[in-house]
């Protein structure tokens, strides 16, 4: 499968969209060149493994994107109780169609709205691949913005949850800091933390919530994002402005 991703990568075009049939999976995709580190990440490097000793976790997976983080899930833990938010509209039909479709995931629940502060609705730039974002948040993306539906995350915590996937291109401190007071009831994190601008960093703030909230934490990878540029000056060559970070969190 990997193998097979580099080469799509490689030969088509960005955001070609096409399928992929390889037993036990099977997938639709928007961009090969994304969808690739992302199976890499996932199936190969194995970053997304976590220990339950619930037979049917309780997982949110936020920013699902094309489904490929639910799809490890489930295979690792078949009876996991588990809820995916992607905000994109084609994202998450997309999402909801690789779920039905590979066995054992078809109970996957989708949910198409932007993990967010609120019920309602935001704008959200439709970046097409793995970028998109809350407009209002002033991520470094380009594409079409729309009215999408927003959720709560909060709400969502009112019961024990064993993981948090929170993959939601820079929402991630201002989502945290509203349920503040219903981290008592999650277990384990992995939050991708992403920071584009240099005069508001936010991995400092997350690092002391995680704290208040009771968590250890470690920095698993930092990944720069240098296309991502920035003006801000420096007196060192070639500064990487802009990165994510991956913060496993969990209660000892």
């Amino acid at each position: 499968m990997l193998r097979e991703l580099e080469w799509r990568a490689m030969h088509e075009p960005r955001r070609t969209g096409g399928q992929i049939a390889l037993p036990p999976y099977r997938f639709d995709y928007v961009d090969a060149m994304s969808t690739w580190p992302q199976w890499d990440d996932i199936f190969i490097h194995q970053s997304l493994e976590f220990d339950s000793d619930a037979p049917a976790p309780r997982i949110l997976d936020c920013g699902a994107n094309i489904g490929l983080a639910s799809i490890y899930f489930k295979r690792r833990y078949p009876h996991a109780k588990l809820t995916a938010f992607e905000a994109d509209p084609r994202l998450a039909s997309i999402c909801r169609r690789n779920l039905a479709v590979n066995e054992g995931t078809e109970q996957v629940e989708v949910k198409e709205a932007a993990v967010w502060t609120a019920d309602g609705t935001v704008e959200f730039v439709c970046e097409g691949t793995d970028s998109g974002a809350i407009a209002s948040l002033d991520a470094p993306v380009e594409g079409p913005v729309t009215q999408v539906l927003s959720v709560r995350l909060r709400d969502w915590l009112d019961e024990p949850v064993d993981l948090l996937k929170l993959d939601v291109e820079g929402a991630e401190l201002p989502v945290l800091d509203d349920c503040r007071d219903r981290l008592g009831n999650v277990r384990a994190m992995f939050v991708e933390i992403h920071e584009s601008n240099p005069c508001r960093r936010q991995t400092g703030s997350m690092f002391d919530l995680l704290t208040a909230a009771g968590f250890v934490f470690d920095v698993r990878a930092l990944t720069p994002l240098p296309w991502r540029s920035s003006q801000v000056q420096s007196p060192f060559t070639d500064p990487s402005l802009s990165w994510v970070a991956t913060v496993r969190a969990w209660r000892s």
